[in-house]
């Protein structure tokens, strides 16, 4: 569709003689009853001394000439173009299939680096289903700037130090096994967690000794440092094993322990450059701030650092070592101010390269239980979708010749995956596992499917024709026209999900996808004049090359969002 709408672009660039950056960002996608592409004729009304309504009929009637073009038209101040079937569908196709696995994907990035952070759990707990948004967010926004040509760093930032590190390890010296610890793992650190958390509230003492503790952790003292990475260890360890099942890497895992050594020599050149003053017994940095806005603290009034000053340290690091066009940290909304805080307090120490950061934020997940009760881990909750999908299956005879297992891990983790990822990321949704697992309506199931059937009929159809031996021209059913519209409309959502760094742009653009094949093939089942497999040779080659490419888009889509196209279902 990018093509079209460039020729879109370039025909009014002539006739109204505007730049073509502001074109491309005014052209839109109308109600389909209206067109394939729309642009509002305001902006240019001032200049030109003319109505919006007369500019946007004047155009239209020059622009109507194109053979691109079936259909101009003028609607009020708008201009609304329908592309020819015959132009689309000739082009579309054969250009996706020969694209293949780079369908989708530019050179946009090239050359340009982009820091992604994300996940960033705290050690010492289980992964909570919270931790869900920014894992998956994070690794949709890290495969489509991928598929734009950046080079892509990801960074999962562990709360690995702080105070609590000090309440584990005083809680472990004093009730702790460490027996328990190598064979539990992270399930017996997060019953010290709680049993550290209840003594802090009823012994004053304990809570001092937790801060020594922590000190001695700063103070690099042998086995204080000894435990706490052994906790490290095991917290990784377990982390990792969820990755994996979400197919989810990462280049490094730094946390903040990684800037521990450096907070004096950070502290000194915040001093120098924004500067730094005494609030309430604590070190914080001395900029603006707004009327009852807490300031940037840098250091505890016991000399503590803090998480503020070593995300200073790692930003600095990181233009450092990546000179980045873009660094994303994908943290739910909750830390506005303190990423707000951080690039002022970046800009105060004279780092032009502060608008580079963006705080990529998030909602909420609302509603969440699984059948074991109200503690939400993810894991159990990966567990529970795979098992609800393996029931599933199972009821099902048809399906013995699929691998039911492989499949319902793929159905059931890609259900839960796209079912976050076509919310809105800063909007707050609910989770239901009724419309999540549904093999109807916007699911990830339902795309899945969608692919899935794609490849039954063309390994029914006998795969599809090669490259150059189709005539498209067969195609003239107006389900298949709007579903190659559809797939046509891919590859601008994947640059939509990276320019705007939100995923459920690409989501919903493989759900219409989706949709619109669903509709096609079962017009087909009671329409035998629009069956796929039709007697007709060359239309059934024209047919199953249309299926190879909605096959193609749905599974690259699919997996700029993370999530698996299962060849059967």
């Amino acid at each position: 569709m990018h093509r079209y709408k460039k020729a879109f672009a370039e025909e009014i660039s002539k006739i109204l003689k505007c730049d073509m950056d502001q074109l491309n960002s005014m052209i839109k996608v109308p109600e389909s009853d209206r067109g394939d592409l729309s642009i509002p004729c305001f902006p240019f009304a001032k200049e030109m001394k003319q109505s919006p309504a007369k500019i946007a009929a004047d155009t239209a009637l020059a622009i109507s000439k194109n053979p691109i073009f079936e259909k101009v038209t003028a609607e009020g101040p708008y201009i609304n173009a329908t592309i020819s079937s015959c132009h689309i569908i000739e082009n579309i196709i054969n250009e996706i299939r020969a694209a293949g696995d780079k369908f989708a994907t530019s050179q946009k990035g090239a050359g340009k680096s982009v820091v992604l952070d994300f996940s960033s759990p705290n050690i010492a707990k289980p992964l909570g289903f919270h931790h869900l948004r920014s894992t998956m967010i994070g690794n949709s926004l890290a495969l489509i700037h991928e598929a734009m040509g950046y080079d892509v760093t990801r960074i999962n930032f562990l709360g690995d130090w702080g105070k609590t590190f000090g309440l584990l390890a005083e809680v472990f010296n004093r009730k702790g096994d460490k027996t328990r610890l190598e064979n539990e793992g992270i399930s017996y650190l997060l019953e010290l967690y709680i049993e550290a958390n209840k003594l802090k509230e009823s012994d004053p003492d304990f809570d001092d000794a937790a801060r020594l503790m922590f000190k001695k952790q700063e103070d690099g003292d042998e086995s204080a440092m000894e435990l706490w990475q052994l906790i490290r260890d095991i917290s990784l360890n377990e982390f990792k094993l969820i990755y994996k099942r979400l197919n989810v890497d990462f280049d490094f895992y730094e946390g903040e322990s990684f800037y521990r050594n450096g907070m004096d020599e950070i502290i000194e050149e915040i001093d120098k450059s924004a500067g730094t003053r005494i609030d309430q017994g604590a070190l914080v940095v001395d900029m603006p701030y707004s009327d009852g806005e807490p300031p940037m603290m840098l250091k505890k009034s016991d000399g503590a650092t803090l998480y503020a000053t070593r995300d200073i340290a790692a930003a600095k690091d990181r233009w450092n070592r990546f000179h980045f066009e873009k660094a994303l940290y994908v943290v739910g909304s909750e830390q506005k101010r303190h990423f707000t805080q951080l690039k002022q307090a970046l800009g105060a120490m004279g780092n032009s390269w502060e608008d580079k950061i963006h705080h990529v934020t998030f909602g909420r997940i609302h509603g969440m239980s699984t059948r074991k009760g109200n503690v939400v881990f993810l894991n159990e909750v990966l567990d529970e979708a795979v098992s609800r999908v393996f029931e599933k299956m199972s009821e099902d005879s048809s399906r013995t010749s699929i691998d039911i297992e492989k499949v319902s891990k793929e159905v059931g983790i890609g259900g839960i995956v796209f079912g976050d990822l076509k919310n809105l990321r800063i909007s707050d949704y609910n989770f239901d596992w009724n419309e999540v697992l549904n093999t109807k309506g916007f699911t990830g199931i339902g795309v899945q499917y969608a692919h899935a059937r794609c490849c039954s009929i063309l390994n029914k159809g006998g795969g599809a024709p090669q490259i150059g031996n189709v005539d498209f021209s067969l195609l003239t059913a107006p389900e298949e026209i709007a579903l190659v519209k559809d797939i046509a409309r891919i590859p601008g959502a994947v640059e939509e999900a990276e320019k705007e760094l939100e995923p459920s742009k690409l989501a919903r653009a493989l759900y219409e996808v989706a949709k619109t094949w669903n509709r096609y093939q079962q017009t087909g089942n009671s329409d035998k004049s629009l069956r796929i497999i039709a007697e007709d040779i060359n239309l059934k080659d024209a047919r199953l090359a249309l299926v190879d490419a909605v096959r193609i888009s749905l599974k690259k889509g699919l997996e700029l969002l993370g999530v698996t196209a299962p060849d059967a279902m």
